[in-house]
């Protein structure tokens, strides 16, 4: 959902989740600790739309391919980081859930 051209009154009644709403356990999300330890996130103005952007697609598809990651990104921009250590940070959650997972045991 692009928040720029949404009109606030459109969403009456619906749940809004926010960068600050992505918590884990009263802490940070995995996406977000991944991005801190990858170095996914420099100047930070382009964080949020990211993880927003990757915790849709992981919920629509907790086991996204390398085009499906790269193709939820590609409506977001990033000036700084190159992109590489974002999809480091996103394939390593998508790893350590893949390992947590049930049906991966």
């Amino acid at each position: 959902m692009m928040s720029c051209t949404l009109l606030a009154a459109s969403c009456e009644g619906q749940e809004i989740t926010t960068i600050e709403g992505v918590t884990e356990h009263g802490g940070l999300a995995a996406i977000q600790k991944a991005y801190g330890d990858w170095g996914g996130a420099q100047c930070g103005y382009c964080t949020p739309g990211f993880i927003m952007t990757v915790k849709s697609l992981m919920a629509e598809n907790p086991d996204p391919s390398e085009e499906d990651i790269r193709s939820a990104l590609s409506s977001n921009l990033c000036r700084c980081t190159g992109y590489n250590q974002m999809y480091q940070a996103i394939r390593s959650v998508i790893a350590a859930e893949r390992e947590a997972s049930p049906r991966a045991k």
